[in-house]
């Protein structure tokens, strides 16, 4: 804390200006006398008074009897320009006005000054709670690593190797996981790739029935219609001989009749042949159609059947790694709390010694900057609230005047 020059006021180390009569605070290094002055005027009358004067005498024995001066030799100091340390007359009311106008500057900046120290203390304890947490633990970790026997640490040494051993389990129980991922990863997709051949061969099959069949079939239609124009040539043919009347027209047409009635029991009969090989196709391509779409079913339950087992293998070796993160986990909370019981018991180990100074350090400062910060926090209501609130008035009226001023002229 710091004590104003002027009124006395005790303020915080973070704030430049007094916030209760809002002149500036003495420096922490020059301002030292100053500041002494300001607590104990008797000390400055001591200094005056250790000094040649008609009235006193010089030496230890002035300084000791500075307080059995009389009232006169009061009143001869006085007059001689030493005045300071009397209370001074309190200020008019036009002065404390114009004053309270400038507090709202000490008010805000007082503010600004906290809110940063508030800040810089808080970043400062954040810090040094992790160094001490980082602390806490290393000091687990050398009592875990020098063997160190304590009634108090008994059980939390207990903990800490069944959470080793509890981690152990978990990364085997993970690696035999992983082996038999890759295995049963292996095996199928073997058979995946198994049904990915059958299902090719099927299809192929199928696709090559398919032409054959419509190859077929183009020449079924190919030979139906020749037939048809076969049966209708000779059907025409027929209808000129019936009313043809001479020998030689009606042997051509005759003879050209016979030899439409050859072609078309040719036709015939390689339409009958056509339609059993369509018949013998059409179910050839059938059957085929039905084992690819087999082999294709089966090609997606192995796909689906592969991507199952590789979703509960990675489910499973998850699991098994967040067991061991949740040990490893529970060994470093575990550890820590085994350096702040060995922080509190403090067993007499050489190697401890250094930690425990570190730990009291870091100690130390998180409970300075706690209480700074909370001398920061009830600074908030050092602020004389009347003088703020006039000021703010002052101010307010005096724009809402020059505007009305103004607008006046503007008008």
């Amino acid at each position: 804390m710091r004590s104003c020059h002027h009124c006395a006021h005790e303020n915080a180390d973070h704030l430049a200006f007094c916030s209760q009569c809002g002149r500036k605070l003495p420096r922490t290094d020059g301002g030292l006398a100053a500041e002494r002055f300001a607590s104990d005027p008797t000390g400055y009358s001591r200094t005056i008074m250790a000094t040649p004067h008609p009235v006193s005498t010089t030496g230890r024995a002035t300084v000791s009897g500075a307080r059995l001066l009389s009232d006169r030799n009061l009143a001869a100091l006085s007059s001689s320009g030493f005045e300071a340390a009397s209370p001074a007359a309190p200020p008019s009311r036009v002065r404390w006005l114009g004053e309270s106008v400038g507090y709202i500057y000490v008010y805000l900046r007082g503010k600004l000054d906290a809110g940063e120290r508030r800040r810089r203390l808080t970043e400062e304890r954040a810090g040094a709670e992790a160094l001490l947490a980082g602390a806490l633990n290393e000091l687990g970790q050398i009592v875990l690593r020098e063997g160190i026997q304590h009634a108090e640490l008994t059980g939390l040494l207990e903990a800490i190797g069944r959470a080793h051993a509890k981690r152990e389990a978990a990364a085997a129980d993970a690696a035999s996981s992983e082996s038999l991922q890759q295995n049963e990863a292996t095996r199928l997709a073997n058979q995946q790739a198994a049904a990915e051949a059958e299902w090719t061969a099927a299809d192929n099959a199928s696709r090559e029935s398919e032409q054959i069949l419509r190859a077929a079939t183009a020449d079924r239609r190919t030979t139906g219609a020749r037939l048809a124009r076969v049966k209708e040539d000779r059907a025409r043919l027929e209808r000129e001989a019936l009313g043809t009347t001479g020998d030689a027209r009606s042997a051509q047409l005759a003879h050209d009749t016979q030899g439409l009635a050859g072609e078309q029991r040719s036709l015939e009969e390689n339409l009958a042949r056509l339609d059993a090989q369509l018949a013998d196709l059409r179910a050839k391509a059938a059957t085929l159609r039905d084992a690819a779409a087999t082999a294709k079913s089966k090609l997606d339950q192995s796909v689906a059947s592969r991507r199952q087992a590789a979703s509960a293998m990675a489910a499973s070796i998850a699991g098994r790694m967040r067991d061991r993160v949740d040990a490893e986990r529970e060994i470093s909370d575990l550890t820590a709390q085994l350096g702040r019981v060995a922080a509190d018991v403090r067993p007499p180990h050489a190697t401890l010694l250094s930690g425990y100074q570190n730990i009291d350090r870091l100690s130390e400062t998180i409970m300075d900057r706690g209480a700074q910060l909370a001398a920061i926090e009830q600074a908030r209501g050092h602020y004389d609230h009347r003088k703020l609130l006039t000021g703010l008035g002052l101010v307010t009226c005096m724009l809402v005047g020059t505007a009305a001023l103004v607008w006046r002229f503007l008008r």
